[in-house]
């Protein structure tokens, strides 16, 4: 009878001598499920990456669409930095002036 190992629980050491003594089934086996995790985390990553841009979060959208949104809303994020980094140094000046 063959224990079922979690992918998780293993080292990659023990990983990587489990799958060099398995059969052509185990390896396809194994692959597919290193597969399957691979494509859960990048959907993951997808998730968090629409939850965090404002009017995507929770929203049904491609991930093409994801990524795009992402890229505008770092683009306005940057622009906004920089308007606030101005007015920023526009108060240090005018306090600067106010002191003499």
């Amino acid at each position: 009878m063959s224990k079922v190992v979690n992918v998780d629980d293993i080292s990659d050491t023990e990983r990587d001598e489990l799958y060099e003594g398995a059969s052509a089934g185990r390896k396809r086996n194994y692959h597919n499920i290193l597969e399957r995790k691979r494509r859960n985390h990048i959907k993951d990553g997808y998730l968090k990456l629409r939850d965090s841009i404002p009017d995507v979060e929770r929203k049904k959208v491609s991930r093409i669409q994801i990524l795009k949104r992402a890229v505008e809303h770092i683009r306005y994020l940057r622009a906004e930095i920089k308007r606030r980094e101005m007015y920023f140094q526009e108060l240090k000046l005018r306090l600067k002036n106010e002191e003499y």
